[in-house]
């Protein structure tokens, strides 16, 4: 539940693009890093995350770059810039539990950085979560 709800977070947190505007992020092979906190009533350890993706011009002028599957999230506020964009978005898991994130994203060409903190009423207890984000282009796509 928690790792759906995090790659939709993470997903968006450098996507969706709705403006004339384009942000400030280079086509390639990103790399990224994640680090994860919770803190709650239900103790669990934190997490590291480390993946790569190819991202090209068409998904960003498309609204696509670094969207993955997010059917289970609702944007509800989101201000899109050259260089950053910040978000609030409600994603709602299959059991019903709903995870209210805010994120703050910075772009810069080849690098993207931000925060994600994320609220979460479980059957457990409550549970929140702050998830760093560090990404870098590393080269160009692999060819097909």
């Amino acid at each position: 539940m928690i790792a759906r709800t995090l790659a939709a977070a993470l997903a968006l947190g450098l996507a969706t693009v709705v403006v004339a505007e384009t942000p400030n992020i280079e086509p390639g092979l990103w790399k990224y890093e994640n680090s994860m906190t919770f803190s709650g009533d239900v103790p669990i350890p934190d997490q590291n995350q480390t993946s790569e993706e190819c991202v090209t011009a068409e998904d960003i002028a498309e609204g696509d770059a670094f969207l993955d599957d997010v059917d289970e999230c609702e944007i509800t506020h989101k201000d899109l810039r050259r260089d950053g964009m910040d978000y609030s978005m409600v994603c709602t898991q299959p059991d019903g539990t709903q995870m209210t994130m805010d994120a703050e994203m910075q772009f810069a060409g080849d690098t993207a950085n931000g925060t994600i903190n994320g609220n979460m009423e479980t059957p457990m207890g409550a549970m929140q979560m702050t998830i760093t984000v560090s990404g870098q282009r590393i080269g160009d796509c692999p060819a097909e």
